[in-house]
């Protein structure tokens, strides 16, 4: 009975952690994308996250889908924090999350790189 434990709770740990894992890669940031509601305002539809809000007046908030090919993760955490600006104007909400979820966020973002 004990031959056959260690290996079960081995293959056990192993499953477990493949699952924590997931959560920390792609899954993560784009959990929190959902829970901050950054699809309020924004759609990724390389993604298939569509915005969820009313469309703001005046310009239309951009689709991410390739927001990597022009920032990376550092620059996308200070425009997040309204730390930087783009185009004279600094990011409509600053980040609520913690530093973990802002730079789980970003470097996901910065990992969408379609046109």
């Amino acid at each position: 009975m004990k031959k056959l434990a260690i290996p079960l709770l081995l293959a056990a740990l192993i499953v477990t952690g493949a699952r924590n894992l997931s959560g920390t890669g792609a899954s993560a940031g784009k959990d929190i994308f959902e829970d901050q509601k950054c699809a309020k305002c924004h759609t990724i539809e390389s993604k298939g996250i569509d915005r969820s809000g009313a469309t703001p007046p005046g310009k239309l908030p951009p689709d991410l889908s390739g927001v990597g090919l022009k920032h990376d993760s550092e620059w996308m955490q200070k425009w997040l924090m309204k730390e930087v600006e783009m185009n004279g104007k600094k990011h409509m909400k600053k980040f609520s999350g913690s530093g973990e979820e802002l730079k789980t966020l970003t470097v996901w973002l910065a990992s969408l790189k379609k046109k």
